[in-house]
């Protein structure tokens, strides 16, 4: 995984870590925007959080850079502690995942070229949706959800 500079990320021998936000936006009927990736067949607009950059901040710019647009961070929905394996690669990341609003018209791609679509929480479960362990979260909720996937005997909310 290549990052910028000041992205807050960690890479060792032993393995690498990266702390993240991810973005929901939910239409009217509870679907839900996501890209397609080459990574997965759906994944949510986000990115690495910067180095002295809050996690709010870190959102609103992500939106702005993959689809040119401004958005309001509104909701924490969760916090996702998992564990990433990619060929020769494995990444521990920290990941908030934020319901977010716009008033904004949305384009039909990002700006690297990747579809935007609308999937019902159904689909998603369906298909090859990352990261996998935010797919129950992913509605609008007032209270946050903390989800481990390394320790399964730790709870999975608070």
């Amino acid at each position: 995984m290549e990052h910028e500079p000041n992205d807050i990320t960690l890479e060792t021998p032993n393995g690498n870590f990266n702390y993240r936000v991810a973005g929901t936006l939910f239409d009217s009927t509870g679907r839900i925007l996501v890209t397609t990736s080459t990574t997965a067949d759906a994944v949510l607009i986000g990115g690495r959080v910067k180095l002295h950059e809050s996690a709010a901040t870190a959102i609103i710019r992500e939106f702005q850079e993959e689809l040119g647009i401004s958005i309001t961070p509104i909701r924490l929905l969760a916090v996702a502690d998992h564990q990433v394996t990619i060929p020769n690669e494995t990444w521990q990341q920290v990941v908030l995942l934020f319901q977010v609003q716009t008033t904004a018209t949305l384009p039909a791609a990002t700006c690297n070229g990747d579809r935007i679509i609308w999937q019902t929480p159904e689909r998603l479960a369906q298909i090859d949706f990352q990261p996998a362990e935010l797919r129950p979260f992913l509605q609008p909720s007032l209270t946050p959800h903390y989800v481990q996937d390394i320790d399964t005997s730790f709870g999975s909310s608070w």
